[in-house]
């Protein structure tokens, strides 16, 4: 039976307690069969309390997913990176991605899920992600490690990369291959955002 989750905590925020039901029944039962109902239900509220934070269940499902970014986003910022050059940075980084991952593989298979494949547009959450990739472009640029860019544009490109081949190993291949993807993918930011000279040191 499922556990009613207001009922765990009455201080949880019934938004919260919204988005926590939504990710647990999307990341077991799955997005498609999971009813506003059941999300409902399962948060320990009424279904009219749902509609009042969330018009469409996509709308809660961009919400799962920016919700999981805000925990990415924290793990990553919990890596020891002060001590690492900026152009050695991307391995620890993209090998935490994948520790994450691989530690909560559902969500890769939900972050997948794009509201707009279902014929639903996006509402541009702003993207933690990508925030703290532009970030990280930006420092290493003033650091003189990375090449001059577009930081706005090629957060978006890194993003879409990571995102994809996480999703291509983990739900696709089902885990295999980490070692392999990581290799590929550090050789492809280092030699992409690194100034050339840097690049020669590698």
């Amino acid at each position: 039976m499922a556990t009613d989750i207001i009922k765990k905590g009455a201080k949880i925020d019934k938004r919260e307690a919204i988005i926590e039901a939504a990710r647990a029944l999307f990341t077991t039962e799955g997005y498609e069969t999971t009813t506003i109902a059941e999300v409902a239900r399962k948060a320990g509220v009424a279904v009219g309390t749902v509609y009042l934070y969330f018009k469409t269940k996509p709308e809660i499902l961009e919400a799962v997913q920016h919700s999981w970014e805000h925990e990415f986003v924290g793990a990553m910022q919990e890596l020891d990176l002060q001590g690492i050059p900026h152009h050695l940075r991307a391995r620890p980084i993209i090998e935490g991605c994948f520790a994450m991952c691989a530690r909560d593989t559902d969500m890769v298979q939900i972050m997948g899920v794009l509201p707009q494949s279902i014929g639903v547009p996006h509402k541009h959450f702003p993207s933690p992600i990508r925030e703290a990739l532009v970030r990280f472009l930006s420092d290493g640029i003033a650091a003189g490690s990375f090449r001059e860019m577009d930081v706005e544009a090629a957060a978006t490109i890194a993003f879409g990369m990571v995102e994809s081949t996480l999703h291509q190993c983990f739900y696709v291949e089902d885990g295999t291959n980490q070692q392999r993807y990581i290799e590929t993918l550090v050789d492809a930011m280092q030699r992409w955002i690194g100034r050339p000279e840097v690049i020669r040191e590698l």
